[in-house]
């Protein structure tokens, strides 16, 4: 069993993972993580390699619909490959990007205002006409809300997975 250091470190990194999520980190890997070192500790019970896999896999899927959905959100409001492409490359590049200016609050707002501003420019180049520009920018937006939103979520679905697991 783990001590109660350990089971304050353990629910610390839960925590942790989930407050994460909305600045635009892999919390959902930091929630896997955790649980993969607990795991360990505790010898592969109850925490086992089926859970494991699950969290694993659950991760790397929000992570890359987390991606996607501002594509096809711009995609929904009218935008061609091209604003789907900018939404993608837009969130990705502003998020890094606006990392350094400030590691959390920048990284969120650039993730959003990135898949905007790039499904909103690359729109605008192909066809020049703003008013489908900005209607391809505010779904790439939505879409970047939801997949974090969505991120979030399953999150929750992961921590409370783990929890059952340990009752």
């Amino acid at each position: 069993m783990l001590s109660v250091l350990g089971w304050a470190a353990f629910v610390l990194g839960l925590l942790i993972g989930l407050i994460i999520i909305p600045f635009g980190l892999p919390g959902t890997f930091v929630i896997a993580g955790v649980a993969l070192i607990a795991g360990i500790f505790t010898g592969f019970h109850p925490i086992g390699w089926k859970l494991l896999a699950f969290l694993f896999g659950l991760s790397v899927l929000v992570e890359v619909v987390e991606y996607l959905l501002s594509a096809v959100a711009a995609k929904k409001y009218g935008s061609s490959r091209w604003g789907m492409w900018g939404a993608i490359l837009g969130g990705f590049a502003f998020a890094i990007w606006a990392t350094p200016i400030s590691p959390f609050i920048g990284t969120v707002f650039g993730a959003f205002i990135g898949a905007f501003l790039g499904a909103f420019f690359f729109e605008w180049l192909r066809f020049g006409d703003v008013g489908r520009a900005f209607r391809s920018g505010w779904g790439a937006f939505l879409g970047a809300l939801g997949g974090r939103l969505l991120k979030f979520l399953a999150a929750l679905v992961m921590v409370t997975l783990i929890a059952f697991t340990l009752l």
